[in-house]
């Protein structure tokens, strides 16, 4: 079983400053909504002189204000950027939405979306089947990029450079029983099919399939359902794949028509 991931460890160099303060942004959470300088320079690893750097330099923006007794807190400046992100899956989720459904009720197996973000994916949407099984991704939950039918979908589908990087820093995360799936090969031949199917990868017992949401021939995210192998059998397994595959390429002709 693979355990949810980290955002990318893969790091850029020379940036080590610009990533602590964006560490600081980060460490706002609805679990510590207004840390002191002191807490937050803990939680980032750096001194607390520099932390009262980065807190002038978000303040200075306006991304940050204090509420006295040495807090902080985000400002409303914030909620711009949710939206923001808000709006750059709208068009995705109403596209999606009514098929995800469809799709659900169609094989009575829970099915999801997920994009990728980084050197993670992320599911976006998810329907649950009426006999739900307990899967590892929850919405908003990142998950690394090589195991499982949707996330290796959007795997094969990063740029070669930046995929063969990713693998290379999470070789040691992956089983031998699983590299044959990963190889250039086989990521390439997964791109050019646009699905793919997983046994166990991610939960135990569990089968999954997955198929690519493209717009302009481009791969915004993947669809994908899962259920226990043992009510899914060879036969139920070819229906929910081409069933996968039809409301995905439902789903891209609608996100192409604008919907």
């Amino acid at each position: 079983m693979v355990s949810p991931s980290k955002p990318a460890n893969r790091r850029t160099p020379g940036t080590s400053s610009a990533r602590k303060l964006l560490t600081t942004l980060l460490s706002f959470t609805a679990q510590e909504p207004t840390p002191t300088i002191n807490e937050i320079a803990a939680t980032v690893g750096v001194p607390v002189s520099t932390m009262y750097r980065y807190i002038s330099l978000l303040r200075e923006t306006g991304l940050v204000e204090p509420i006295g007794d040495g807090r902080f807190r985000l400002t409303d400046a914030v909620v711009g950027l949710n939206a923001a992100a808000d709006a750059g899956r709208t068009s995705l989720l109403e596209a999606a939405n009514a098929e995800l459904t469809a799709l659900r009720n169609a094989i009575d197996e829970t099915v999801l979306i997920a994009r990728r973000g980084g050197e993670n994916a992320y599911c976006v949407a998810r329907e649950e089947s009426s006999h739900p099984v307990r899967l590892q991704f929850a919405v908003g939950q990142a998950m690394p990029l090589h195991s499982g039918s949707v996330a290796r979908v959007l795997l094969a589908n990063m740029p070669t450079r930046d995929r063969l990087a990713y693998l290379e820093s999470r070789e040691s995360e992956i089983s031998k029983d699983r590299a044959a799936l990963l190889t250039p090969i086989a990521l390439d031949e997964l791109r050019r099919a646009g699905w793919a199917q997983s046994y166990e990868e991610v939960d135990a017992g569990i089968w999954g399939c997955a198929a690519a949401i493209e717009v302009d021939g481009q791969v915004i995210a993947a669809l994908g359902t899962a259920g226990p192998i043992h009510r899914l059998d060879e036969r139920k397994r070819k229906v929910v794949i081409d069933a996968v595959r039809k409301s995905a390429k439902t789903i891209s002709l609608a996100m192409q028509a604008g919907v």
